[in-house]
């Protein structure tokens, strides 16, 4: 699981620092064209990944689906070895890698799984194969770009393609086959009739609690502030600071490195401090961050920031994917899926307040609108006392929709986060 995990990031670390590359000097696109490409990216990402969701948890075997979306990413690889037509590589992109995109919900769905038939805690577990992608992002972009500098894209999408099957390999026949869960049991009553008549997503979109979307409310803001500053750092550090643009790498690669251990010390005490109490201090440090980034103006303190960042990074990537899976009825391939998807929104939203903050007022000013996105969602977490206590009270009524039976530990684990939780 390891091994697919990291090869999966290494992969699509890969992609993510050379795509803008490749479609300016390889498919010579214009800026608008290059933004265009990915905001049309981001948008068939949050279909594709919800769908792939919801078919995956149709299947009796999800290492079938871990297969599918690793191959997609192996043929848009090798697509891009050869390719050189705008159109053609937007539709690559959109459809394939955008498939491809899926692998990680359905890899984090199949961790709960496989943690729960085995007797594991799901939280460090997680957090565990959660760390193996921040170490993808260590090794990944400095080999991913020798490789471009001295042979070319060719061979470049030909390694992430190898990279990409050998994941598609260890997902379908080396990991281990786990036991489906347990399906909805619904009422007799009108109202889980009317219920049951919903389907597909409908039906997955309604049961999620008022609490779980303002969880999902909160990450994706934190998530815009993040997509912000990776978009943002760079111009930041060598326009307005006039700095080495090797700098950013370094920066990059040290809270990628810190974030390794970060994210198993956390994933071993959040069950026992409470899940969102984590998260809750995670979104308020992230605030911290965002504030002193403007006034940091040397390379030493903009390297020690990558500390609170690396922090508040590694929680805020982990921990809240289990809290939703533990919340959510229902398939975990669906509530994987439905996490997942705030980052591509995350994505198209931030290269628009991007572009506009920056043209109007300057990189530096754009963190100020992150840590802005990072007090939005300490407010939604505070807001989330409320609706779990409408939610409790609508479980209670007699004319429940659906009744779940989630397995033992599930049970557990969500007892425990309602007594913990600091919201």
């Amino acid at each position: 699981m390891g091994v697919a995990a990291g090869c999966y990031a290494v992969a699509m670390s890969v992609f993510g620092t050379t795509t803008s590359l490749f479609l300016a000097d390889a498919v010579h696109a214009g800026p608008g064209l290059i933004g265009l490409y990915f905001t049309g990216c981001a948008v068939a990402a949050v279909g594709i990944n919800l769908v792939t969701g919801w078919l995956s948890d149709r299947v009796t075997d999800r290492r079938a689906a871990l297969a599918a979306t690793a191959l997609a990413g192996v043929a848009g690889a090798l697509a891009f070895t050869a390719v050189r037509n705008y159109a053609v590589v937007f539709a690559t992109g959109a459809v394939l890698l955008s498939l491809n995109d899926a692998y990680i919900s359905q890899l984090f769905a199949y961790v709960k799984e496989f943690a729960e038939s085995t007797g594991r805690e799901v939280t460090p577990f997680s957090s565990a194969v959660r760390s193996v992608f921040s170490a993808g992002w260590v090794v990944g972009p400095p080999t991913g770009l020798f490789l471009l500098a001295h042979t070319g894209f060719g061979l470049l999408y030909t390694s992430v393609a190898c990279l990409l099957l050998l994941t598609a390999l260890l997902g379908r026949w080396l990991l281990p086959a786990v036991p489906a869960p347990p399906g909805p049991v619904a009422d007799d009553d009108a109202g889980d009739r009317g219920e049951r008549r919903l389907s597909g997503m409908r039906r997955a979109l309604a049961v999620v609690p008022r609490r779980t979307w303002l969880l999902l409310g909160a990450v994706t803001a934190v998530n815009v502030a993040d997509q912000i500053y990776l978009i943002a750092i760079a111009l930041y550090v060598t326009k307005d600071l006039h700095l080495s643009a090797a700098l950013v790498g370094v920066m990059a690669g040290v809270c990628a490195a810190l974030e390794i251990p970060l994210m198993i010390a956390v994933g071993r005490v959040a069950d026992r401090v409470g899940k969102l109490r984590v998260v809750a201090a995670a979104v308020v440090l992230a605030v911290v961050f965002f504030c002193l980034l403007p006034v940091a103006g040397s390379a030493p303190v903009l390297i020690a920031l990558q500390l609170p960042n690396a922090m508040w990074t590694a929680v805020v990537t982990s921990i809240p994917m289990v809290v939703v899976q533990q919340e959510v009825p229902g398939g975990t391939g669906s509530v994987s899926a439905l996490y997942s998807s705030t980052f591509p929104v995350a994505q198209l939203l931030a290269g628009a307040v991007t572009g506009v903050v920056a043209a109007q007022a300057g990189y530096r000013d754009v963190f100020w609108i992150c840590a802005g996105l990072c007090a939005l969602a300490a407010v939604l977490l505070l807001c989330r006392r409320a609706a779990r206590g409408a939610d409790d009270g609508r479980r209670r009524a007699p004319g429940a929709a659906l009744r779940y039976a989630p397995s033992t530990d599930s049970i557990e684990s969500r007892t425990e986060e309602d007594g913990r939780d600091l919201t």
